[in-house]
């Protein structure tokens, strides 16, 4: 049977990195990290490497065979045998001047071929690849992806005498995360901004698009691509050329949703977001209860906070803590002011997706105005009816 991964947020990640890449060279173990296409798990590993003053090397094992890895063979005329030079794209023989130590990045490592993955235990093990010995303080971290969880090819192989010797740990961002490396990253204002408002945008699981890899290249696109600096030289942009080449460049990385909303966003922003809904913000749910925000606004924001409420506690580990319930008593203040019909599907979707219907009562604690509280309690009964029938 597999070893299961281990979920881990990039805060914890970059904790185990540290401490694993600060242990004593001889642990008899490495580091696997697997999850979706474009969470960011190769820069993670090379932040952590950079952190360290590690020298890194990454791999791609998707590319590799077997011989790639042992050397290629050339005679020994004098010594009569065959003998093997050192790969280039392995660690060198001595870790290079002015590092402390080597981190081997072994990336795509479930998408190489079966040989491949079998040279894989020499390394781990044996601090060997072929007959090329690593230096001594040399890591060894690999990567790959879901498979089937995220429509991805890899090799099937199972094999309990390599899994007992990783660490597995799947990476699941989130927008906090994300916008922390963002800021440090100098990514485009617009780009943090919208997923700043809207962080449910900032990966789907369910999908490939979008996800944190397109939304650095979405920043690569506006900046290096077409030279576009501050927000209102990017509005000014699409509002000129409306459809044009860039918005196309930004769907194809992002997917269709995510690219159309973002360019829309910066010429004619939605009068509620996500963010709103989340933080209880009483001026927007004034505004809200006034007729004073288009119902697709709404729906839109609400949507978008269910689920970070349940991608916040997936990365909780199914718990609710304090925090997340004040979060969830905030949305339920928005909730409660909405249509008899969407209010019924939202506390449904807390029920079936979220899994915190339990948790209602308690959130509605929280909630000070009496009014509020009495439709939320009034949108529960009708959906628990309506179930009933």
């Amino acid at each position: 049977m597999k070893k299961k991964p281990v979920e881990v947020n990039v805060r914890e990640l970059e904790e185990i990195l540290n401490k694993y890449l600060g242990s004593d060279p001889g642990i008899n173990y490495a580091l696997k990290i697997v999850g979706h296409p474009g969470v960011g798990k190769s820069a993670v590993v090379q932040q952590a490497a950079k952190a360290k003053n590690y020298y890194f090397i990454d791999t791609r094992l998707a590319f590799k065979e077997n011989v790639d890895l042992g050397g290629y063979p050339v005679p020994d005329n004098v010594e009569k045998r065959m003998i093997y030079y050192r790969p280039k794209f392995i660690p060198p023989a001595d870790i290079p001047e002015g590092y402390d130590g080597i981190v081997w990045f072994l990336d795509e490592s479930n998408r190489a071929h079966p040989t491949v993955i079998q040279t894989l235990f020499q390394i781990i093990t044996d601090r060997k690849c072929g007959e090329h010995a690593l230096p001594e303080k040399t890591y060894i971290v690999l990567a790959g992806n879901l498979g089937e969880e995220d429509s991805t090819t890899i090799t099937d192989f199972d094999d309990s005498a390599l899994d007992g010797r990783l660490v597995i740990v799947q990476l699941k961002p989130t927008a906090a995360d994300w916008l922390r490396w963002a800021h440090r990253e100098n990514i485009h204002d617009a780009v943090v901004q919208y997923i700043s408002i809207f962080p449910e945008k900032l990966w789907d699981e369910q999908n490939i698009n979008p996800n944190p890899r397109g939304w650095h290249q979405v920043s690569q696109a506006i900046v290096s691509t077409y030279g576009i600096g501050g927000n209102d030289s990017l509005q000014r942009y699409f509002r000129q050329h409306e459809g044009g080449t860039l918005e196309k460049i930004i769907i194809s990385l992002v997917g269709r949703v995510a690219g159309i909303d973002f360019t829309s966003q910066i010429t004619h922003p939605r009068l509620i977001t996500t963010r709103d809904v989340l933080a209880g913000d009483n001026a927007k749910l004034s505004a809200m209860q006034n007729g004073e925000i288009p119902s697709e606004d709404v729906l839109w924001a609400v949507w978008g906070a269910l689920n970070v409420l349940r991608d916040e506690k997936s990365g909780n580990g199914g718990n609710v803590n304090n925090g997340l319930l004040h979060t969830l008593a905030n949305v339920l203040k928005f909730i409660g002011f909405t249509r008899t019909d969407r209010r019924i599907s939202f506390l449904y979707t807390l029920l079936t997706s979220c899994g915190m219907f339990t948790k209602i009562p308690q959130a509605l604690g929280l909630i000070d105005d009496d009014i509020l509280r009495k439709n939320v309690e009034s949108g529960i009964e009708d959906m628990l009816s309506e179930q009933g029938e």
